[in-house]
Parts: structure tokens; sequence; C-alpha cells
């Protein structure tokens, strides 16, 4: 939304009423499953399944294609080998000649490798390469920006990236992630992220972006265009059919972990769904895939040879797979035989000298190639990386401009009452409430975090006090938001039978063995040397609050725990780790009512069941009880809020890698302070610092409600910019539009919802059919006083299903002055899979194409004829049905 571009509702649907749609492990060489401990290098990979909504193809796109037919890549002046020798010049090898084709120059590697030498390759070694002049993979998490290196910038979460509907904007985003990879040193990045969010509760869900296939493919092939760019490798993730953390990996600590989820999946769904993103980023050129940790059908992915095959075979990607990080392969042999090229990101994983030379016949030379060729192909081997850089210069003032204009145009007006929003001079003082500092959430949490450089943090309080001028400023805090609370003190815990303070712990040993302990509190970390010693199990004590009134509890875990008062659950759920790595922590919270001096009955079941344990991460199974006993916080707030012109109200929830969400609503007293707020001043602006789709049981009490997702450093300047009005709205958005939950229930706000300062309106001037392609002309009027980007979306209902995005169209429109522009719709768009063609193709028959500002609100409607596989007849309906 910089300068003309508009903010616009994101790829999650904000469903805030309706929430429908919505082993034998090798834990011994676990360190060696995946990306290499060492600080500059380290990261941690990357599933909830549905089977319900197709997508439909995307309107034809203008793709850059991979280079994989071996058409000649020209270097630029540099003589060919036979040039070289008549002027007396040294031969370069033939694979670093780059006037050579790209199959000519990876053939001539591969037949220079000795046997020994491709085993050594296979199992992750690779001195034959980089003897050979080539570089090794060295890997970078990159989702949102690169993991643990020094200076990095904080992009917006790719949920935000999404909701923009721009892929210029992300190609330009890809580029800059890109441009830092090489500036620090690496070849491969982790990322983009192109899962579905097929359940709004997901952890990952704000790291990709968003449900639909066609928004998720185009975004992410944009995104890899700009990074690769740059010389580099993308390795997208995850594939495929990964939708949430619970049980990715399984259940059970260590050597006692089981099977990883399975995801049962028609074929029809898996390649009008699950499939569609991650053919979008091959055909941009994506050199790489990981390979995700759930099973499809009872078959690990990376051990699934039609899994693997499903890109070379239908989409010609000669490209090099990897698994994911620990527990994605469970039998080594097997994977290596069913086409998964590299073992680990970094190292053997589990494979062998001898497995590697017993693979079956072409096994190993197919994934030396694949390997070679993405160097190759990519432009590694003729533009190498200088090296790691300990220069904490990669960010650049134009990426972070860049995070600020990603920021703003990512940010979504779901409600605006009586024009609450812009605030203009009208409004004198305005009162920030809730995290506004370093306590708001800028980054997702796991391996898609991105570290946050607290010279160059603008936050929201800081942003809104730059941007306000002579307006009054007051900060109140209102709500910790999504934090750990306190440790609850051991003066607060009474033993069950009132004989002494402490608390009552059961614990077991790897033999089966039980004992009860007393300690001082809950606040317990497991030790790496100490899982299979001694693991706590129940908890029991009584606690005693000096104070009457709620009480917030918070529930640290690194494995599985449930919290009872009374005999009542009040806490339920599980984590892989408190804290994934890098990002927020993931607090288990709640609210209780105490009376002061009356104990209550307080019991924890714990379990170490998802827990992982990763020592050189810091990361392992723990348990730590916190609680903030009744203050004057909201009180103090909705006091400043009523002292003000307008109030400015910020909630937050954490969310991330290793983690699903327990509920959409708010956590803690976030509800209760937006109500207080709201009661003591009508014009009350929510601020939703979320992951994507949460309750709002006072959405009708407020007077606006921004969703801005993990916005990145920039959060303050571009919070500043949508209050204060540098520029405007238009409307995108989704999660779970098409589901049958969301089309007899409806939602609170639909894919592509959100209002706008500056109003338009669009009607179809024309269309023609040509070829099999439906051309639609239309107009925009700008009827407002502000610069717009009117986003027009396509929508297909085929054979009378539930519409889906097949298109998407930018028109800028200046102030009262009115735009022509053309979408284009093929057969492609209104296809499905057929078994019998093992294809999808097109739906023969009448279907409808809907013009919109949104799933729910469309404003021209175009029937069309699908006869023998082509778009055939087009008539446009008067009015729309």
């Amino acid at each position: 939304m910089g300068g003309r571009r508009r903010a616009r509702s994101g790829p999650g649907e904000v469903d805030h009423r309706h929430l429908a749609g919505g082993g034998h492990g090798r834990s011994g060489r676990l360190p060696h499953r995946g990306r290499r401990l060492h600080p500059d290098r380290s990261g941690c990979g990357q599933g909830l399944h549905a089977a319900d909504g197709l997508g439909a193809e995307p309107a034809p796109l203008r793709r850059v294609q991979p280079d994989l037919s071996g058409r000649r890549r020209r270097g630029r002046g540099r003589p060919r080998g036979a040039e070289r020798r008549a002027r007396g010049l040294s031969v370069a090898p033939r694979w670093l000649d780059a006037s050579l084709e790209l199959e000519e120059r990876v053939g001539a590697l591969v037949a220079d490798l000795s046997g020994q030498d491709k085993v050594a390759i296979a199992l992750g070694e690779f001195d034959a390469l980089t003897t050979r002049g080539l570089p090794a993979p060295d890997y970078v998490d990159a989702g949102t920006g690169l993991r643990d290196v020094p200076g990095a910038t904080a992009f917006p979460a790719g949920i935000a990236l999404a909701s923009t509907f721009d892929p210029d904007l992300a190609r330009e985003y890809g580029a800059a992630v890109g441009r830092e990879a090489r500036a620090a040193g690496f070849t491969v990045l982790l990322g983009p992220t192109v899962d579905l969010a097929r359940d709004p509760r997901a952890g990952r869900v704000p790291e990709a972006f968003g449900e639909d296939p066609y928004l998720s493919g185009l975004i992410g092939a944009a995104h890899v265009r700009g990074a690769q760019s740059n010389h580099l490798i993308c390795q997208v993730k995850h594939y495929v059919a990964y939708n949430g953390e619970d049980r990715r990996t399984g259940y059970g600590f260590g050597q006692l972990r089981g099977d990883a989820m399975d995801v049962q999946v028609s074929t029809a769904v898996l390649q009008d769904a699950y499939l569609r993103p991650f053919r979008a980023v091959v055909e941009a050129g994506a050199w790489s895939m990981m390979g995700s940790y759930n099973r499809i059908n009872g078959q690990y992915a990376c051990e699934s040879p039609e899994v693997l095959a499903i890109p070379r075979r239908e989409w010609g990607w000669q490209g090099f797979y990897c698994p994911d990080f620990l527990f994605a392969v469970r039998d080594d042999a097997r994977a290596l035989a069913a086409g998964l090229d590299l073992g680990a990101l970094g190292g053997s994983g589990g494979r062998t000298r001898e497995m590697v030379e017993a693979a079956p016949s072409g096994v190993v030379d197919a994934l030396v190639t694949n390997l070679t060729r993405a160097l190759i192909g990519s432009g590694l081997v003729d533009h190498p990386p200088a090296g790691h850089s300990s220069a904490s210069g990669v960010s650049t003032p134009a990426h972070r401009d860049l995070a600020e204009r990603t920021a703003i145009a990512s940010t979504v007006l779901l409600r605006n009452q009586n024009a609450a929003l812009p605030l203009g001079p009208d409004v004198a003082s305005v009162a920030v409430i809730g995290p506004s500092g370093a306590d708001a959430l800028y980054v997702v949490g796991g391996s898609a975090a991105v570290d946050l450089d607290p010279n160059r943090l603008l936050t929201p309080a800081a942003g809104i006090r730059a941007a306000a001028g002579e307006r009054t400023v007051v900060l109140a805090q209102g709500s910790l938001g999504d934090v750990p609370l306190p440790t609850v003190p051991a003066t607060a815990f009474t033993l069950p039978d009132g004989s002494g303070p402490g608390v009552e712990v059961e614990f077991s040993d790897g033999s089966g063995r039980r004992w009860t302990e007393v300690l001082a509190d809950i606040d317990h970390a497991v030790a790496a040397g100490d899982v299979a010693s001694r693991w706590p199990g129940r908890w029991r004590t009584r606690l005693t609050s000096a104070a009457s009134g709620p009480h917030r509890l918070s529930l640290n875990v690194g494995g599985r725990a449930r919290l009872r008062i009374n005999g009542t659950t009040v806490l339920c759920g599980s984590r892989e780790a408190d804290q994934f790595i890098h990002g927020p922590h993931y607090p288990l919270q709640t609210v209780v009512d105490l009376i002061a001096g009356d104990p209550v009955e307080l019991e924890v079941d714990y379990e170490e069941g998802p827990a992982i344990a990763i020592p050189p991460m810091g990361i392992g199974p723990v348990l730590r009880l916190g609680w903030q006993p009744p203050d004057a916080l909201i009180g103090q707030a909705a006091a400043a809020a009523g002292a003000c012109d307008a109030a400015v109200v910020l909630v937050n929830q954490a969310c991330g890698e290793g983690m699903d969400r327990d509920d959409l609503a708010l956590p803690g007293d976030q509800d209760e302070l937006v109500r207080r707020v709201a009661a003591a001043n009508p014009r009350t602006i929510v601020v939703l610092n979320t992951p994507g789709a949460v309750r709002m049981p006072w959405l009708d009490e407020v007077a606006a409600v921004l969703q801005v997702w993990y916005p990145g450093e920039r959060f303050g300047a571009a919070l500043a910019a949508v209050l204060f009005t540098r520029l405007d709205y238009d409307a995108d958005g989704g999660i779970g539009y098409r589901s049958p939950g969301i089309g007899e229930h409806g939602a609170a706000f639909s894919f592509g919802h959100g209002l706008g300062y500056a109003a338009t309106s669009c009607a179809v001037t024309g269309h023609t059919v040509v070829d099999g392609r439906l051309r639609i002309e239309f107009s925009v009027a700008n009827n407002g006083t502000r610069d717009t980007v009117q986003v027009t979306q396509a929508y297909a209902r085929i054979s009378g299903s539930a519409a889906e995005l097949v298109g998407i169209v930018r028109v800028p429109v200046a102030p009262g002055a009115s735009a022509v522009a053309e979408l284009e719709v093929t057969s492609a768009a209104i296809a499905r899979w057929s078994a019998q063609a093992a294809r999808r193709v097109p739906v023969e028959g009448r279907h409808r194409i809907l013009l919109g500002d949104s799933s729910a609100v469309t404003w021209a409607e175009v029937a069309v004829v699908i006869a023998d596989g082509v778009l055939t007849e087009a008539t446009l309906v008067h009015p729309p049905e």
C-alpha cells in the first residue's frame, strides 16, 4: 500500500464468528539429521490435514521457465574453449564453461567424478565438488528473512506478503531476501513456504501464503523468481500436504518417538489443492524442494516413490530434494531408493556408505546429476558467492523501506464505523494501549524467525509518536499480551495434605520405576542427559493468592500438559518447545477467579510426548507455571482512553513452528481489555497483531479493526502510516472460504474483504472469446479524493461448486479518474483432476466467472461454456446471479 498501494485483506479468511473451514526413529543420530548446528548455519526445519475444498488451475501467468532443456547459457564475454586455446589461454573444465549447454556441463562434471566421489556426495560430503569449482550447498533459513544472520532485515510474515495480492511486490521481497543471503555467503535459501493453510489454528499459517492454491502459487512463484535472480537456490517447503504441527514428527521422546501424522488424501485433492503451489514454484524455476515430515496415505513423503516422482514425471522438474530436519526420514535406504537426493540438510543423516553402495542402479548417478544441475543452472558456479561474512551489514536502507512498504500493503481494514479511520485533525489526543513496545509481536516463531536488531526496531508506540505531530499520545499497558507470566512464587504453594510448603511431583524413569518428590514450585526443565532417568508426571499442590479477583495463569511447556483447578480443566495443550529456536514464546494462557487466602486444589498432568530436545539450540522439555494477580492495568487503560479523542488497542497472539493454536480466542485478558476501552471511548481502533483469524466477541462495540499480522521490524512506521493516512486500502484475503462451513454459516469477513478510504465502482465494458481465451474488459472509477489501487478478483464457479480464485488484476486509479483494464481466463482455470486422464483437465459444460471485490461481493458475472476442452462461448449475465 506504499504510495498508491492500498492495504487489503489477507489470504487467511478472518472467520471470527463461525470458525468453519477453516516408529522406528533414528534418534541417536538426531543432530546429524538436519541443518548444521554451527551458530551461523544452524536451523530447524519444518503438519493437521483436511481433504475438503478443491481449487482451480491459475489463470495463465507470464512465468519465467527454468532452463531445464539444455539450451545454451552464454557467459558475459568469456571466450569459448576453442577460442581460448587459439589465444593460448588455459582451458577451464567444460563444466565451468558458461558458454556450453547446461546438460553438457552437467554431463561433463558427472563423467569426471569417480564412483567413490559420487558415494561421498550422496553422504553429504562435497569435497569432490568444491575441488572442481562448484560451491557446496550451504543452507540458511529464509522464510521471512534470514534466521541467525546478524543484521538481516526482519520482513513481514509470509501471510502478510500474500495478503498484498501483489506478485510484483513478492518478487521484490524475494529478491531482497536473496541479496542478503548472497551477502552473507549462503548458497541455498530454505524457503519460501508454500504449504496450504488448511486449518486456521495451524502454527505455521503465518509463515506461508494462505489457503488458496492459486494465490499461494502466484506469490510463491514471484518470491522464487526474485530470490533466484541473485544466483542461488530456493529450497521450497514443505513437500507435501503439511498443514499443522501437532504430531507432525510423531509422539514420544527420543528413540521412543512414534510415527508422524498420516494425511489421508485422495489423488484428486492432492492434485487440485496441495500440489498446485509447488507446481507454480517449479514452473518459476525453483531448484530444490524440502520433503515434509508427514506421511501421505500411510507412507512418509520422503520415502514415497510415487510422491517424489510427481514433480519429475508430470512437471519436468530436474532439481534436488532434501528432507526436513530430524524426523522426516525413518528408513534411509527406502528414502534413497525412492528418489530423496540428499539424506539431510548437512551431513549424511542416517545414510551409510554401505547403504549408498547397495542402492538400486542409477540412483546415485541421478542424485548427483540433480544436485550438480541445480548448482550450475542456478548460476552459483558462474557467479560464486564471496563466502561467509561476519559483518552485520546485510540489510540495507532499501530493504528496510521494502519491509515497511510490505507491512503497509498487507494491512487489512476489517471494520471502519463512522469513518473512525483515518485519524484526522479532529483527533488531538490518542491513547495507545496494549503491547506497543518491544513486547509487540514482530516475527513468527521457529525457523522462519529473524533476530530483531534493537537499534533498528521501530515499535508501534514509537511510530505513532513520530507520526502524531502535535497530537498528544498517551501510553497505557492495559495487558501484557501473549507472553509467559512471572513464575508463581514458592510461597503460593502448599502440599496437598497441608503439611507444609511445596509441590508434590510424581517422577518415573526409563525402567518404569515411580517415586514422589517435593519441589518448591512448578518451574522445571529436564536436562538433556536426564531424559531417561527422571521424568516428572503429575504435579499436585494447593495454590493460594493474597488477592481476590481474576488471575491470569500461563503454562510454558515443552511437551503436553493439562492443568486442573479444583478438578476442572482450565488449560490443556502441547508444544514441541516453549520457544522454538527463535521468535516468541508459546505459553498456554487462561484466566481464573481466586479468593484471597482461599486455597484451590491445583493439578498438572505432564508428559514429554511432543517435546524435542536439541541442546545446541536450547530446546528441551520444560514446565513452568506463571501468573499475574489482579492489578490496575485495565482500569488505567480505560481511564487513559476516556481522556483521549481516540484509542488504539493492540492485542496479540504468538504462533509459529512446533505448536498449533489451542483456540482462536485472544489469550489472557485481552478481550476484557478491548471491552473496557471501547466502553470508555467510542472511537476505539483495535489492531490485531495476530497470525490470522481470532474470535472478536467485542466486534460490534468498537469503531475500527485493523489486521496487521506479524509486520516485521518496521511495524511502528507501517501502523502509523495506516492510522494517519499516508495511503489507502483495497481488498483481498482468505482462510477456508471454499469450505462447507463457510458456505453454510458465512464468515465475519469474507475472503477478499477489505474496506478503504477511497470508494471505487467497476463495470464490464466488453468481452471476447478468441482462440479459447476469454478476455473481459472492465472500467474502474475512483470516486474518492485519494489515489487508490482497485484489486479486481476473478472467481470461477465450476459446475455450481463454491467459487474459487482464478485471477487478480491490480488497477491504479487517480482521484476522480477512471481506468480500463483487462482480465484473461482460459479453460485451464476451470479444471479438475481426472483419474482417467491422470491429469487436471477442463470440466465440460457451463460455468460462471465472477468479478468482484471479494469472494462474497461480486459486481459482474460471465457465463462460459467448455466444449472439447476449449472455452468456446461467453455471455455477460445481467444482473449477476
